[in-house]
């Protein structure tokens, strides 16, 4: 990285002068030599030897009508391809249709998505953190800061549409900080059509940044500022709602009182909680719905690690702020102007989009969507640069053993936060099982109850009736399908030929049972169902009526751990 790159980058009032190179070489090529530690990791976890079956957690769901890339025909009127083809932003479809044409299927692309994000954002990190501070080892913590935190909290590995979402919201932050408007427009914009939750925070603080806003009440503008502001403002909203309109056929939207008589949301374990273990609704710190940046993973209001995501991200926030605003108002002089002010700006921004999204609950998004990603960024910046300050000034002064161990702990943890990425990389527990459904007709139809069913659509590409996995319950509508699905599964599991069981065969075309062969021997339902679904959890043991069947000419698979059931037999005579 040249000298003149670096003025460049960084803001005026921040130029400094002539560096070394070597100076200049030795944090950016660690920094470089830490995102290939990752990447390395992900991409022996993602496509090692054992990895055939393997995806993303939550692809699992954002995959899950891919089949019709290659065959538009496919999984007709399935539920679950329908809902997750519509939730897919239009460029994330551009994406699958894009490497389907270059011989790429969706699984493979989605995961290496994460070894092109994370180049991308480790970039545009650097880049911000230029913007804030010119000592090169300053860029190396802040940068590095950023990445570890994102590496942590499910996203530059998680093959989804926030995947993308990470280095458009760091170039966004950057163009903001190096008054490169026309950079900060087009991550905005880029932002509203692939992750629009985030993009309405960074508007806030474009908002913020445009009006000059000097608290408390004071605002400093003129025209074309104003005017600039007001296209932005209307582009991204316009995305967001043209978003939210092409899913209100599976509305009505959630609200937080219909939240609270939802099962798997009010279960401490259901797979889309928002209560703690006390059972209050978690504001500050839990994936779907706190606050807090969930750095280090909690799970409600009294969940101590909060206290440990609070130091890492809001309270150096709110220090750097605090510095900058008490002495621009005694008219100092102060270095690196702006991150005082971007801190602030985030901070404000964050709180007054996360509450207006928490009034409405769910009605775009998660609320956590429109704080966590932008905080965990600036937040981590911010820790960064008080580390740096307090190793600068250790080292600089007369306790140098304390700074070069300070030093040696910073340069440790950071290199064991990239050596253990999150990559949410997950397979099947019965390969055997996934390879049955893939020998299967391409217009098979799928039901049952078993835990790998989750992840026959993006695998197999045969529609599933509905799993735990896909139970989402933000839009009703598609929530009570998906239920009924299940507790159709739940039905179809007692096996006795009955009016009501041969019922679900004919009206959800079933043509393959998949049974978990615990579930049929004991009749409680696995750990996973039983946290979406409410009680009761259990029907009759059914294992014996296997023999019947397979006495009737239905072909039947039987494992020690799952039962495969073709329907064809049982069907015959109910159409």
């Amino acid at each position: 990285m040249t000298d003149e790159c670096l003025e460049r980058t960084a803001p005026a009032h921040l130029a400094s002068p002539p560096i070394n190179r070597r100076w200049l070489a030795s944090p950016a090529a660690l920094f470089c030599l830490l995102n290939a530690l990752a990447m390395y990791l992900y991409w022996r976890a993602a496509f090692g030897g054992d990895a055939k079956w393997t995806i993303t957690n939550d692809a699992r769901q954002f995959l899950s009508w891919t089949a019709r890339i290659a065959d538009p025909t496919a999984m007709q009127g399935n539920v679950l391809a329908d809902y997750w083809q519509q939730t897919a932003p239009l460029f994330y479809r551009a994406l699958l249709y894009l490497s389907h044409g270059a011989g790429i299927e969706p699984v493979a692309m989605m995961k290496s998505l994460g070894l092109i994000v994370l180049p991308a954002s480790a970039f545009f990190a650097w880049r911000l953190a230029s913007a804030f501070t010119a000592d090169p080892y300053g860029r190396f913590l802040g940068a590095a800061s950023i990445i570890a935190a994102t590496l942590h909290i499910d996203a530059i590995f998680s093959g989804t549409p926030r995947a993308i979402g990470v280095p458009l919201i760091l170039m966004t932050l950057w163009g903001m900080a190096s008054g490169r408007r026309s950079l900060a427009v087009s991550g905005l914009l880029l932002q509203a059509v692939i992750y629009p939750a985030p993009a309405i925070t960074c508007l806030g603080i474009y908002a913020l940044d445009s009006l000059r806003w000097r608290p408390p009440f004071s605002l400093q503008w003129d025209l074309r500022r104003l005017a600039g502001l007001a296209l932005a403002a209307l582009a991204v909203i316009a995305a967001g709602l043209i978003f939210k309109e092409g899913l209100s056929g599976w509305g009505p939207t959630l609200r937080l009182d219909d939240a609270m008589r939802i099962y798997s949301m009010i279960d401490f374990d259901g797979r889309s909680t928002i209560v703690g273990a006390d059972g209050n609704v978690a504001w500050l710190c839990s994936r779907r719905i706190g606050f807090l940046p969930a750095i280090v993973n909690c799970r409600g209001n009294d969940d101590p690690r909060l206290l440990l995501n609070f130091a890492l991200t809001i309270a150096p926030m709110m220090a750097l702020a605090f510095i900058h605003w008490r002495r621009t108002r005694q008219g100092q002089s102060v270095p690196g102007e702006g991150a005082g002010r971007f801190f602030l700006y985030a901070l404000t921004a964050a709180a007054i989009c996360y509450l207006l999204a928490a009034s409405v609950a769910f009605a775009v998004h998660l609320p956590s969507r429109y704080s966590q990603p932008v905080l965990a960024i600036m937040g981590s910046l911010a820790f960064a640069l008080c580390l740096t300050k307090l190793l600068r000034r250790a080292l600089a002064g007369s306790r140098r053993l304390p700074g070069a161990i300070l030093g040696i702990g910073l340069l440790t943890g950071l290199t064991a936060a990239f050596a253990t990425p999150k990559t949410t990389l997950v397979s099947p527990q019965h390969d055997d099982l996934i390879e049955l459904v893939s020998a299967t007709p391409r217009d098979t139809h799928v039901a049952g109850v078993e835990d790998d069913l989750d992840f026959v659509p993006a695998l197999t590409g045969r529609a599933l009736l509905a799993s735990p996995e896909h139970d989402i319950p933000y839009h009703r509508r598609y929530h009570q399908l998906n239920q009924a699905g299940l507790r159709a599964s739940m039905q179809m599991a007692a096996l006795d030929r009955s009016p009501a069981f041969l019922l679900e065969l004919r009206r959800h075309d079933i043509d393959l049972l998949l049974f978990d062969s615990a579930f049929l021997s004991t009749g409680i339902l696995p750990h996973k169902y039983q946290h979406s679904m409410p009680p009761p959890h259990r029907i009759k043991p059914s294992i014996a009526r296997i023999a019947a069947i397979r006495a009737s000419g239905c072909r039947v698979v039987e494992t020690s751990h799952w039962v495969a059931i073709f329907t064809d037999c049982l069907r015959q005579g109910t159409r």
